[in-house]
């Protein structure tokens, strides 16, 4: 890649640097040294390490750095642009200086190129591309894409399934101090994903973990039993030291337990909420708001309000909960059956209102699916799955399952468009749950998803959803 148009060598009398036409001009001081030290200048710039943050000068000093052949500084500035998360979004840019630095042998360039064809996080999913990266990031020594290749293999995705191979790779991270790794295979066995179920074996790896002050496995046992209601008293147990270890999410898992009966039953077990509930504010889990919603929603210890639902979820989204602002737009969107009706152009009010707390892609997500609630004939139905199949970088089985809920119109018009190009479906495209399209979707689920999903009825979002991301 070329830099010659963006850097300059002369410097103003001012002792600012003449240079960077995206960045901010920089400080001759920040100059002194080698590149190096310019990136960590710019780290500590970019995510306030010191205290204060100037994304535009951190963005300079980087691409200066870059300019000079360091890769650490073409791959947090190739990461940051593929994503959009802190500079604005250029993925061809971002592709290219992370394809840079991979190619001169930095193994997490090579690992988050991996991630991003893996994942589809700004390009199109590509599973030859990724396993390639990720090979070429765990032949360099990178834990995490030991961790992250690992596990694919043992759940077996894109990537296909290899246990035995998984399995190994986790093991390797685990040997070499990936604590990570630890909760990673920990859970695997622990739900029986992939490999054998072991629990004993699960809880030995996830007790490790903790001792290096890591909780996240402790959370996931301690939520698995108390659903299991085998032993509520343990299940807290673990659930508490996960919460003082710093699994912060581990509050929110007992104040919903709590509000649902799972703590010890009845009053005895929702009394538990109000604490568990100023232990996660208190630790900053937004999903809190959202539990206290449902406990409005529902009734669950007091009279059900969909009125007062919906205000307490304006009131957290007001002070910045973006979690608040997710389901409150959905709830405006898809109603709850019973006290709150579908309000297409409430839930479109809420997203204008609150779409700053929101990425990009997730404004895009909503804006198609409330277009897609709004549709009531065959041509609307077209349109809107038009404009979904415009966006395939935004597909995924969740946003599978919130097209289904806005619109299962929609949702089947674009299905019936897939099968049909698949040989499965031979009738009309009009969005309609014919019987012809069931006996169509049902052969496609056969096919792609796990038999078991099929067996009642595939007017499910957990099919429809998973069968669109496909």
């Amino acid at each position: 890649m070329r830099f010659s148009s963006v850097f300059s060598n002369a410097f103003g009398a001012t002792g600012l640097l003449i240079c960077c036409g995206i960045g901010q001009p920089i400080l001759a001081e920040e100059l002194q040294g080698d590149p190096a030290t310019w990136v960590t200048t710019g780290e500590a710039l970019l995510w306030g390490s010191d205290g204060t943050t100037d994304p535009a000068r951190a963005r300079s000093l980087f691409e200066t750095a870059a300019a000079q052949g360091n890769l650490k500084a073409m791959r947090i500035l190739g990461e940051q642009l593929l994503g959009g998360w802190v500079f604005d979004q250029d993925v061809d840019q971002g592709v290219a200086l992370l394809e840079q630095a991979a190619g001169a042998g930095d193994p997490v360039a090579q690992r988050v190129l991996g991630q991003a064809f893996l994942w589809g996080t700004g390009v199109q999913p590509d599973a030859p591309k990724a396993r390639a990266f990720l090979d070429q990031a765990v032949a360099g020594g990178d834990h995490d894409a030991m961790r992250v290749l690992g596990e694919q293999l043992i759940i077996g995705g894109a990537l296909g399934a290899d246990p035995a191979a998984g399995r190994g790779l986790l093991r390797a991270a685990i040997d070499a101090g990936d604590v990570t790794a630890q909760v990673t295979l920990g859970t695997l066995l622990l739900h029986g994903t992939g490999l054998a179920q072991d629990k004993t074996g699960a809880l030995e790896l996830f007790e490790a973990a903790a001792t290096q002050g890591n909780g996240e496995g402790l959370l996931a046992y301690g939520e698995a039993l108390m659903w299991s209601l085998r032993d509520p008293t343990r299940a807290e147990a673990y659930l508490n030291r996960a919460g003082d270890l710093g699994a912060n999410d581990a509050w929110a898992v007992l104040a919903n337990g709590a509000m649902y009966g799972y703590l010890g039953g009845g009053n005895f077990s929702r009394a538990k909420f109000d604490p568990y509930a100023a232990k996660a504010r208190v630790a900053g889990v937004d999903k809190i708001e959202i539990l206290e919603a449902e406990r409005l929603m529902w009734g669950i210890n007091m009279r059900a309000s969909g009125p007062q639902t919906i205000a307490h979820l304006t009131t957290a989204a007001q002070a910045g909960n973006s979690a608040a602002a997710r389901f409150l737009i959905e709830l405006l969107r898809d109603g709850n059956g019973l006290n709150l009706h579908p309000s297409p152009e409430d839930a479109r009010a809420a997203l204008d209102q609150f779409a700053p707390l929101l990425d990009a892609a997730d404004v895009a997500r909503y804006d198609l699916t409330l277009a897609a609630a709004k549709a009531r004939d065959i041509a609307s139905f077209a349109r809107a799955a038009e404009a979904i199949a415009a966006r395939p970088e935004l597909m995924s089985a969740a946003f599978g399952k919130d097209i289904y809920k806005a619109s299962p119109n929609v949702a089947f018009y674009l299905l019936q468009i897939r099968l049909q190009h698949d040989g499965l479906y031979h009738g009309a495209l009009n969005g309609f749950a014919t019987a012809n399209t069931l006996t169509a979707v049902y052969q496609a689920c056969l096919q792609d998803l796990d038999r078991a999903l099929c067996a009642d009825s595939v007017m499910r979002a957990d099919v429809i959803g998973p069968l669109l991301a496909r």
